[in-house]
């Protein structure tokens, strides 16, 4: 038998296999291993075991028939009859196992494994003392058929449940020393000559049930190796995707991110009918912090305002990080150009608190541009220009400006920082050409 089929046995521990220390996660393949190899018996037992108690109850009407008339009751009818009676027992619980059987519980699989494990070898015992019993009194052709009949059958069970390798082995063994036994007590040259072949075929029957398991070990370990892999693999794929979508410093959407996060809002909010609004937001006066303060400053002040609209976002929308110190959200609900006004001054207001900077209490503000779906456009790339047109506006107005497009209207809102409270709106058709102006 093979180091790792002793292994798969509980013979070996899997620990021992590493001379010199393990790495951590070595118990833990252990503990996988043996769950998978465990299932795979379950699932063996749940297939084969309706079979194996078929031919046992075929088995035992046989007996039953050809010894009710002449053998005792207890061998003839009440030992027949019990083989029956638990064998059709443990054929419908198989059969009713079989629904069930990828859904059960470890605990109850690791039970039934076991008492079939202990069961089966009882019943063949039980079978071979009965026939040698019941048949001690025919002559010795009737006596040494009934019971290389008996040891046939043990050995095609135990065949059926060559996955389940000690239990299997053990059957041979309980079907062939209660035959070993009768046979020597016979004491005639038949029983004698078939004592001699019953242990050789014993012999060659566990070393090939033996070699079965062994196949069937490998097999599901390599199966678990390769759902390993895979499952590795898919967790790199995740982990590439994350880094491709994720913005490095702030952990938040990147720009490449933020063009599913769009197409993905449109598509729910077309389906749902809620409106959302895309909001683009500019720092003001950013750049002269990392001029004079550094880039750690400005990185720390960066992950500071990804956190405050993330928060602001909670529940809501999304924070996206477009690149530099521009910044989007996309927040659900909001459907008016009130709203969104309402919207970026409440993003307006998480800038009033100084940012946390050693020795440094920066304050920044910021211009916020909105454009509504589905009332300003429906498509992505539409929702995106106008959008950063109104930040363009909002930017026009001096530092903490906020606009709103809404083409529904015809117009643009726009407020101004909390200082200065909300601006008049302002035809938006009438400011294109000045807008032009302005982004060039």
């Amino acid at each position: 038998m093979s180091g790792f089929t002793r292994m798969a046995q509980g013979r070996v521990p899997f620990n021992a296999v590493a001379a010199g220390g393990a790495p951590s996660g070595f118990d833990t393949l252990e503990a996988a291993f043996d769950d998978a190899l465990l299932r795979e018996q379950y699932r063996s037992l749940a297939r084969l075991g309706p079979y194996v108690h078929g031919v046992v109850i075929l088995a035992a009407l046989a007996l039953f028939c050809a010894t009710a008339s002449t053998g005792s009751p207890l061998s003839g009818v009440v030992l027949p009859a019990a083989l029956v009676a638990v064998s059709g027992f443990r054929l419908v619980s198989w059969f009713r196992a079989r629904a069930g059987v990828e859904l059960e519980a470890l605990d109850l699989v690791r039970r039934r494994v076991r008492a079939a494990t202990v069961l089966g070898p009882l019943l063949t015992f039980a079978f071979a003392l009965t026939i040698a019993i019941s048949t001690w009194r025919d002559g010795v052709g009737e006596f040494a058929l009934a019971l290389v009949g008996v040891w046939v059958v043990a050995a095609v069970c135990a065949i059926c449940l060559n996955r389940i390798a000690s239990q299997a082995n053990v059957i041979i063994l309980a079907a062939t020393l209660p035959l070993l036994v009768a046979f020597l007590a016979r004491g005639a040259e038949l029983t004698l000559c078939l004592a001699v072949l019953i242990a050789i075929a014993a012999g060659f029957v566990i070393r090939m049930l033996e070699e079965h398991f062994r196949m069937f070990a490998e097999i599901v370990q390599s199966r678990l190796a390769i759902a390993e892999m895979q499952r590795v693999a898919e967790e790199a794929r995740e982990a590439a995707m994350a880094i491709a979508l994720t913005d490095d410093l702030t952990g938040l959407p990147n720009r490449r991110c933020f063009q599913s996060l769009l197409a993905d809002r449109i598509i729910v909010a077309t389906e749902t009918g809620e409106p959302f609004a895309l909001g683009l937001i500019d720092l003001d006066g950013f750049k002269p912090i990392n001029d004079v303060h550094g880039h750690p400053v400005g990185d720390e002040i960066l992950r500071q305002v990804a956190n405050r609209l993330a928060k602001a976002m909670g529940g809501r929308g999304s924070a996206v990080r477009m690149g530099g110190d521009e910044f989007a959200v996309l927040c659900n609900g909001v459907g008016t150009r009130d709203e969104a006004i309402a919207l970026g001054q409440e993003i307006q207001a998480i800038f009033t608190t100084p940012f946390e900077t050693p020795r440094l209490g920066i304050r920044l503000t910021c211009a916020c541009g909105f454009a509504l779906f589905p009332s300003t456009a429906t498509e992505p790339g539409e929702l995106v220009r106008l959008a950063d047109a109104a930040l363009y506006r909002a930017k026009a107005g001096g530092s903490g400006g906020t606009a709103a497009f809404d083409t529904r209207a015809g117009r643009t809102a726009a407020s101004g920082d909390e200082l200065q409270g909300a601006r008049p709106f302002v035809d938006f058709a009438t400011q294109t050409e000045a807008l032009t102006r302005l982004r060039a």
